[in-house]
């Protein structure tokens, strides 16, 4: 059996990683949907996303002991000792007083909300943040099977002392109360890695992410996703010229799907060897329209320096280098560096990183990925390639 969830919010990539995180590598993924309300002619409209979230049950906990009444006088109670303060939450009871404070956006009293009223308050006019959807389980039923998950017991009902009175035993003859059961053993959720534990941490640092990323803040998901470094916005006026250069046909497979992706003609990308003819550097420019220059460069070193020289004499706004992400780093950040020796890179087009165990290790060349594999570099792409890793090693922890 499996409970099925929804959730919504402004961002995808943080609703993926907040699945990841929440509910472990057995949560499923079934829909997602981008709705946009508002708006005039398409545009000014607002827009949020709808995940889907099936998430296996796990086994009831043992049933709670309660205290049996003995049948025997009982002395009167001692002088109330002042309790101690209550601790705060923990678990999954910190976890949800947090989503609920994230939820107060600027300008909102923050005040305390009631779980179990929650989901009868209407839905807000504006895109709310990440929210779990009540509507087909209760919000106990849901509290339970998340407890479950991440190894949080119930509390469980201890029977309290008793303290019998001096008083004659004829007046008074009653059986021996039974010795109290041992409490029976909460039910063993999945090992699933807390956020920011040294588990979440190893497992990310073997997928290549740099110690760049991880010791900058709190080592969650999310977090980490959100301090990988993105690409600067791409030259898009007329006479603008983006350079693409990778060995081979790396380049012009890369320039023809960024051309498709916006909706430029065939006529927008330049095809370029080094060495070029004489000439061809000043034609790449076209004051009328942006150009996308697929710069091919040779196995040879000396191809390295020719293309370097060509990238200076064009003088793009942009230069993007082709990596595999398979290659070694060193290999890749020696390439990179020799053929952009004169006019210095911005940014990395990356193909092979889904097909590689250690999507990270591109990061590590100190450039920000703008391309990865036909699709634009996002936290969405990110949490994918690097979730698909973490499912396959702790979920067979």
């Amino acid at each position: 059996m499996t409970t099925r969830l929804l959730l919504e919010g402004t961002d995808l990539g943080e609703l993926v990683a907040h699945v990841r995180e929440t509910f472990g590598p057995r949560a499923r993924i079934v829909q997602a949907e981008r709705i946009r309300s508002g708006g005039f002619a398409g545009f000014f409209a607002t827009e949020r996303f709808e995940v889907t979230v099936d998430v296996p049950d796990e086994p009831e906990a043992a049933p709670k002991k309660f205290a049996r009444r003995p049948q025997r006088a009982i002395a009167p109670a001692p002088a109330p000792v002042p309790a101690p303060a209550a601790p705060g939450p923990t678990g999954i009871e910190a976890l949800l007083a947090a989503a609920d404070r994230d939820d107060v956006g600027p300008g909102h009293d923050e005040a305390p909300r009631d779980p179990r009223t929650a989901a009868a308050l209407p839905p807000p006019a504006d895109p709310a943040p990440t929210s779990v959807s009540t509507g087909s389980e209760s919000f106990a039923d849901v509290l339970r099977q998340v407890r479950s998950l991440v190894g949080t017991p119930e509390p469980e009902v201890v029977d309290p002392p008793t303290t019998v009175t001096d008083e004659p035993a004829a007046k008074t003859a009653s059986a021996p109360a039974a010795p109290p059961r041992a409490p029976a053993a909460p039910p063993r959720a999945p090992d699933v890695p807390a956020p920011g534990s040294p588990q979440l941490r190893a497992e990310l640092a073997r997928l290549g992410v740099p110690a760049t990323v991880l010791d900058s803040g709190p080592v969650t998901l999310s977090a980490v996703l959100g301090r990988i470094p993105t690409a600067p916005e791409r030259p898009r006026g007329p006479g603008t010229v983006l350079a693409v250069v990778g060995t081979g046909d790396d380049a012009v497979l890369v320039a023809r799907s960024l051309a498709a992706r916006w909706h430029l003609p065939p006529t927008a990308v330049v095809e370029l060897d080094a060495p070029a003819a004489p000439g061809a550097a000043a034609a790449v420019r076209d004051p009328a329209a942006p150009r996308v220059l697929a710069l091919r460069v040779g196995p040879e070193g000396r191809d390295r320096t020719l293309a370097a020289a060509l990238l200076r004499d064009v003088r793009p706004d942009q230069v993007w280098a082709v990596v595999d992400a398979r290659t070694k780093p060193a290999d890749a950040a020696a390439w990179t560096g020799a053929v952009t020796a004169l006019r210095p890179a911005d940014a990395l087009a990356v193909h092979g990183l889904l097909d590689t165990t250690a999507p990270g290790t591109v990061l590590g060349l100190d450039l920000p990925v703008a391309w990865v594999d036909g699709l634009p570099a996002s936290r969405l792409l990110w949490a994918a390639a690097l979730g698909q890793e973490l499912d396959a090693a702790l979920g067979g922890a």
